[in-house]
């Protein structure tokens, strides 16, 4: 593998769920629009944090020699076009070295062909390489022949200029000189094939940054992937004959001292319950201590609860707080009637209001449940578009938090 780079940032384009925050419904319903979406029609500064758009990154990566430093972005889904608008003046951005694919679905991908504006005559650079498994090459030749295949545009012809590098996903692979690891998991369910996971991959970057920005279950294969790859909490890693306990990078481990620890979690989380292609709350939390990263940033929120509302949640629970509601170890998820949906979401049976404790109770719960009753705090922080997360030799930090 290449040589680790020292220092990595992600800039997060989006953190939200495919249709994007906020939500039109909610905004034109002054009545029963939720607290969180109608927000953002307010002068407030912090009500930015939610308009968030499909889940999407940059990750930086710093030239060894001093020279440029790359760019490779994950996905381009529907909203990435108004998130470059926003940001790439911004944070000085120009090129796309590189574009890295999750999946074929359409806060993925719809995106592609804004990319003309980079490689149109040459504008900006004249391609851009595109990094996908066969699989999801072949959705988008489908759904986007002319893509695929500039000998079947229509119109004037002015499509962008790609260069498709297919890899298996079975097998890591260099991009741009980090050391990029596909992670299979499932997001949902192919609803043609009953009983077929829908697959997504997440990405170990240079065994430092894992990225889960889709997911609804994580195989025990890619477990033993990453446990090859780094060292994993001393619970979940089964002792092997000569090994001894040691600590590696300030987490306890069973470990070999090559093996770093994970620095940076970015993992989905829609809301507090599970549901059916995406992480719940208590599921991300779950992943996060399997996983021992120092941090953890969550993504892909649904529109029911605001930015600061989830940084109260997160901040209790890696306080160490624990639920004053009952809690069954046999239940993974609160038990919450259909007529208080809202109470879930918002704290409040009122759309259009929040009660951050009351939230942050039934997120304890739904965490405890999930895990089998409290097991302490981990560093636990909702992510919002615009933010940048840096990992490097000191540790993880970012622009928002610290």
């Amino acid at each position: 593998m290449p040589d680790s780079h020292p220092s990595l940032e992600l800039l997060m384009l989006g953190t939200g769920t495919s249709s994007g925050l906020p939500s039109i419904g909610c905004l034109t319903d002054p009545i029963r629009g939720c607290y969180c979406c109608r927000s953002t029609l307010t002068d407030d500064p912090e009500a930015r944090k939610n308009l968030r758009r499909n889940t999407s990154a940059v990750l930086r990566i710093p030239d060894k020699q001093g020279g440029r430093t790359k760019s490779l972005l994950i996905d381009c889904g529907k909203t990435f076009f108004s998130a470059a608008l926003e940001h790439w003046p911004k944070k000085g951005l120009r090129e796309i070295d590189a574009l890295l694919i999750t999946h074929a679905h359409a806060d993925a991908i719809l995106g592609l062909d804004d990319l003309r504006g980079w490689t149109l005559r040459g504008h900006i650079q004249k391609s851009i390489p595109i990094y996908c498994t066969q699989d999801t090459y072949d959705e988008i030749a489908k759904c986007f022949p002319y893509l695929a295949d500039v000998g079947k545009a229509t119109g004037g012809g002015d499509v962008p200029a790609f260069e498709w590098r297919i890899f298996d996903q079975s097998q890591p692979v260099d991009i741009l000189g980090v050391h990029v690891l596909p992670l299979p998991v499932h997001h949902g369910k192919i609803f043609s094939t009953p009983g077929a996971a829908y697959y997504c991959l997440g990405f170990l970057f240079d065994r430092k940054i894992a990225y889960l920005s889709d997911v609804s279950l994580v195989p025990e294969e890619v477990w033993e992937l990453l446990e090859r790859e780094c060292t994993l909490p001393e619970e979940w890693r089964p002792k092997k004959e000569g090994e001894v306990k040691q600590v590696v990078n300030g987490v306890n481990g069973l470990a070999v001292k090559e093996k770093p620890v994970i620095q940076a979690l970015i993992v989905d989380c829609l809301r507090i319950e599970t549901f059916t292609s995406h992480f719940g709350l208590g599921e991300a939390i779950g992943t996060a201590r399997r996983m021992g990263a120092l941090k953890t940033y969550l993504v892909g929120f649904g529109h029911e609860t605001s930015h600061a509302c989830w940084v109260n949640t997160t901040s209790a629970f890696s306080s160490g707080a624990v639920s004053f509601l009952p809690s069954d170890p046999a239940v993974r998820l609160p038990i919450v009637p259909a007529e208080e949906r809202w109470k879930v979401s918002s704290g409040t049976p009122d759309p259009g209001k929040e009660d951050w404790a009351v939230h942050a109770d039934y997120a304890l719960r739904a965490i405890e449940s999930w895990e089998g009753g409290p097991k302490g705090g981990l560093w636990v922080r909702p992510a919002c578009d615009g933010m940048t997360i840096r990992v490097g030799e000191k540790g993880v930090s970012d622009d928002v938090y610290e």
